[in-house]
């Protein structure tokens, strides 16, 4: 029995011995010191599939429900809105909900006024409205703060191949639709038809009721602000001739001197099935903000939670593809605190101007 107990004693011994040996072995954790300093060169790079080692948020104080002012229901923003609410519902384990609305700066002012926690705007309608420069408000907003850059929205102006319309110049004395009153496309394509000196008479239909208009030739031209092949610009073009346009240099020169929020953009020849050539014309940036009043913990595990399902979201709708971590920089407006923390911890190097504030 004694030497039977030595055996086993021994045994145990080894056991130990062989674990210390095994855990001076394993890998020294990085520093956060040790941690790249320059952005992603895209979303899909910025996430680790590693297991974080930050300590677990305290969702205690969690709401239980938010409101995502999105768009109106057939716009981009309000498709993108109805994909990515019931997205993050699941993400964060919290009711979020797609408002719909007359656009991205109505969305702006329902986030700053409270009634939405979450919304869509533009880089160029966030700058405006912080700054107190914009023209569609009469405020200076400040209750919202960036979250990230989502993806770009393309001027488009369509219109039946039989209406003699090419460009924005031969607008004058026509009937344009230009989508909700108060959306994206809008306000810049009020701007312009202002830098043009073009008068024409203005309708605010919905997109899928403008194709109905120039169906029935009550609309000669209808202008869509979003991605490249816009779904009301397809919609149309099933079943019409169809001539898709952009806008000139000389235009871009005099909006550019007065509003210069707006992107050159090329449409690549192809982007339409019957699209020969390359289209110029404008583009903006669509943005997700938040209320400066959600908690810190609260808007970390969002932004991580888009960034590390970024695969399944590109999956439901093309907007996702464009969204790159690194893109960050491109926001006009302080960022959250919560956002401003997942991009620092992911390496990337905050400009001045979008650092958070109190």
């Amino acid at each position: 029995m004694k030497k039977r107990s030595k055996r086993i004693l021994a045994l145990i011994l080894s056991f130990v011995m062989a674990g210390t040996l095994l855990a001076g072995c394993s890998e020294t954790p990085q520093k956060a010191s040790d941690a790249p300093s320059t952005p992603p060169a895209a979303a899909s790079d910025a996430p680790s599939d590693a297991p974080s080692t930050a300590p677990e948020t305290d969702r205690s104080s969690w709401p239980s429900y938010l409101g995502l002012a999105a768009g109106g229901a057939s716009s981009q923003t309000g498709i993108v809105g109805a994909v990515l609410a019931p997205a993050l519902t699941e993400y964060l384990g919290i009711s979020i909900s797609s408002e719909t609305s007359s656009g991205m700066t109505a969305n702006l002012l329902m986030v700053d006024e409270g009634t939405c926690e979450l919304g869509f705007t533009g880089t160029d309608f966030a700058y405006e409205a912080w700054t107190g420069t914009a023209t569609w408000t009469d405020k200076t907003c400040q209750n919202f703060r960036s979250v990230m850059p989502l993806f770009p929205f393309i001027q488009q102006h369509y219109t039946p191949a039989g209406s003699g319309i090419s460009s924005v110049e031969q607008l004058e004395g026509k009937t344009v639709n230009l989508s909700t009153a108060g959306s994206s496309t809008d306000t810049w394509m009020r701007r312009v038809l202002e830098v043009s000196g073009i008068n024409c008479s203005i309708t605010n239909l919905s997109p899928s009721d403008a194709n109905q208009q120039m169906s029935d030739s009550l609309v000669d031209c209808a202008v869509c602000n979003g991605l490249a092949p816009h779904s009301a610009v397809s919609e149309f073009a099933a079943t019409n001739d169809t001539v898709v346009f952009g806008i000139s240099d000389a235009i871009y020169d005099k909006l550019i001197a007065k509003y210069p929020y707006a992107d050159r953009y090329t449409i690549p020849a192809g982007t339409f099935e019957w699209q020969t050539e390359d289209i110029q014309t404008i583009s903006t940036s669509c943005m997700l903000i938040a209320s400066k009043d959600l908690e810190e913990g609260l808007v970390y595990e969002m932004t991580k939670a888009i960034f590390e399902n970024l695969e399944e979201l590109c999956g439901q709708h093309a907007a996702f593809t464009y969204v790159e971590a690194g893109l960050v920089v491109n926001c006009t407006t302080p960022l959250h605190a919560g956002a401003a923390r997942y991009y620092t911890e992911i390496g990337i190097e905050l400009p001045d101007n979008i650092k958070p504030i109190d």
